[in-house]
């Protein structure tokens, strides 16, 4: 269910100061997006241009991942996943965003396709960049950074979308286009650990440890989703808890400002959900400082919906999470899990309170059977990594790897918009890669998890 709030009562849930300062001074780095647009590799020359080319692929990845200023229209992988999950509701009058949210997205979608372009297009300056370094300063950290860039975005495509993606169309040097191969999920998991352990190595040459962590975070999730929890759990042994790695933003430029804080705060098309659709957590009503939220009345375009802005995202310059410590952590608690030790030494609850602990959050009580453990965890990862891409991958999860159906974890029943949710349980493939000989739209199972 949808709760409605009265815009008379403006509720403010503001996270106290520190009481989520996890991240410490051991391998805290932001990610600086202050640059242009894909920088081809064809366009500049020598060791030189390797800084141009970093700052490029930096600027596209952020893009992909959050967005920017750019209006109307600052949706990225992070508000699109959201909204197609539990974690944002349409607060417009737009099909573009009101058919994601009711899970019923056609390929024609242009925020989709948007949100499909700016991921390949990471991708691609992603490994422009990497082939460049690997030819002229392999040691280079900056290596490292546009490896893990690159495995990220086969993570999105994989986590996100139906099977199937087109990836690696580039135009040659005559302009002619070279269509990329459809990549099954699997496929594009397995490319991105290929990514994760190319940067592990040159991290590890660099001594590098930001990328190092950042890598060894990112090739897990491949991992768990690949329904590898043991395997997924010692990769992240050495990552410390209190590692974070982010994205920078500040209000130099529309490209460098934040597109949570111009969606959500600014523009007011989207706001946090609530229990949505009856199988929704409660984001809002739960005051978890989490997922705190400030009331900001009634959205500006459809005049209804109550904006609940999330505090994190509360200004132009805030980061979003890539990869941190605390996801380390939740790996290994799902794989404890997974391994039959829920509340044993080092077991799922164990880690889970003393994250929570951390914090300065109450301990949890201990669930009494497999059903209700695998739903205090899945709720504890929905908080604490809350608005940063994960939920679509672990709703899929949880019907791939432990057996609940579509109905049973995504939001269902009568959308508060009108009519019902839809079957989809994965964002389609734009209808605009249909023009890619190489893509099957057959392939694409938008009720296949």
């Amino acid at each position: 269910m949808i709760r409605t709030y009265s815009s008379s009562r403006v509720r403010r849930r503001l996270v106290a100061a520190g009481v989520l300062g996890v991240a410490g001074a051991l391998g805290a780095c932001n990610l600086d997006v202050s640059t242009p647009d894909v920088v081809p590799p064809t366009a500049v020359e020598g060791a030189a241009a390797l800084p141009t080319l970093l700052a490029g692929a930096s600027g596209d990845f952020s893009v992909a991942y959050g967005g920017y200023s750019n209006g109307d229209n600052s949706d990225a992988i992070i508000q699109t996943s959201g909204l197609f999950t539990d974690e944002f509701i349409a607060a417009d009058f737009f099909s573009t965003h009101v058919t994601i949210d009711a899970r019923d997205a056609n390929p024609t979608n242009d925020i989709i396709s948007r949100v499909m372009r700016n991921i390949q297009r990471s991708l691609v300056s992603a490994n422009n960049a990497a082939a460049r370094y690997a030819q002229l300063k392999p040691a280079d950290p900056g290596f490292a950074r546009v490896l893990n860039f690159a495995g990220f975005d086969y993570l999105f495509l994989a986590e996100n979308f139906c099977s199937g993606v087109p990836v690696g169309s580039v135009i040659d040097a005559s302009g002619n286009t070279v269509y990329g191969a459809s990549r099954s999920t699997t496929e594009l998991l397995n490319l991105a650990i290929v990514k994760f352990d190319s940067a592990i190595t040159v991290a590890k040459a660099a001594k590098n440890n930001l990328m190092g962590y950042t890598a060894l975070v990112g090739k897990a999730r491949a991992l768990l989703d690949l329904n590898q929890p043991a395997q997924a759990s010692a990769t992240v042994d050495t990552v410390p808890t209190s590692f974070r790695f982010t994205t920078e933003h500040d209000a130099a430029n529309d490209r460098t400002k934040s597109g949570m804080y111009e969606l959500m705060w600014i523009n007011t098309r989207l706001t946090t959900a609530d229990e949505e659709g009856g199988n929704g957590l409660a984001y809002v009503s739960s005051d978890d400082p989490r997922t705190a939220t400030e009331d900001l009345d009634v959205s500006a375009f459809d005049g209804a919906t109550e904006i609940m802005a999330p505090v994190k995202y509360n200004s132009y310059a805030a980061p979003e999470v890539i990869a941190d410590g605390i996801e380390a952590r939740l790996i290994q608690a799902e794989a404890a899990l997974r391994a039959g030790n829920y509340a044993g030494a080092g077991g799922t609850l164990a880690i889970l309170n003393n994250l929570r602990g951390g914090a300065g959050l109450g301990a949890l009580a201990p669930a009494p059977d497999a059903a209700s453990q695998q739903d205090q965890l899945f709720a504890e990862r929905a908080f604490w990594m809350f608005g940063t891409a994960h939920r679509l991958g672990d709703l899929r999860r949880l019907i791939t790897q432990y057996g609940r159906t579509a109905n049973q974890v995504f939001p269902t029943g009568d959308y508060f918009k009108g009519d019902k949710y839809g079957t989809d349980v994965n964002l389609p493939v734009p209808q605009e890669e249909e023009a890619n000989p190489n893509f099957k739209r057959s392939s694409c199972d938008q009720s296949k998890a």
